[in-house]
């Protein structure tokens, strides 16, 4: 009989890995700030598996002010809403650019998140579905080998991915479906090569 003691992750609610995330960002933000780290062209790099990740969620909570500093976003998702027009809209304040992983096998790739080439976060797998086990993260504050490792596994992702069609984040409601069904064109043409 096993007595392994269950992980203090394991209950961890949505709520507190956003919360969690959004003070992580939010101490690279100020760290940015109290060192005059404005540096235009910073770049945020996600990996998460829809826009409605808890990691997407925390970034957006800092929307306003990372685009006050110049960071932008650059996001690889796993899932996204066809449904609706509204995926196409830039999840972020800052023009993003944005990804799907439409390989399935991308999956086993773990969500993350790179701040900076010393500051990163890892979270769980993509095919993991976040309401019934969102427990694993570790946050790298000051690794270089996380980061470096982060960064690469990123851009290997990155060039294997199918680009989503960027859309100015402030279009209308009424734009959206005409939109939405040019981009559904764009797809299928870019699908058949």
């Amino acid at each position: 009989m096993s007595t392994e003691a269950p992980s203090p992750l394991h209950g961890l609610s949505i709520a507190e890995k956003i919360s969690r995330l959004t003070a992580f960002i939010a101490d690279d933000l100020d760290a940015r700030a109290a060192t005059g780290m404005h540096a235009t062209g910073a770049c945020y790099l996600l990996i998460a598996r829809s826009a409605e990740s808890p990691v997407a969620q925390a970034l957006r909570a800092h929307a306003d002010r990372m685009a006050s500093m110049g960071i932008r976003v650059r996001a690889i998702f796993s899932e996204i809403d066809q449904a609706s027009g509204a995926h196409l809209a830039a999840p972020f304040v800052l023009p993003s650019e944005c990804r799907i992983a439409r390989d399935p096998r991308l999956l086993a790739a773990h969500e993350q998140l790179v701040l900076t080439p010393t500051r990163t976060w890892l979270g769980d797998s993509m095919r993991r579905e976040p309401g019934k086990r969102d427990a694993f993260e570790r946050y790298a504050n000051d690794c270089a080998q996380t980061g470096a490792h982060a960064v690469r596994s990123f851009e290997s992702l990155w060039r294997i991915t199918t680009p989503l069609v960027a859309m100015p984040s402030f279009a209308t409601l009424t734009q959206l479906s005409n939109i939405a069904t040019a981009a559904d064109k764009i797809a299928d043409d870019l699908h058949r090569q």
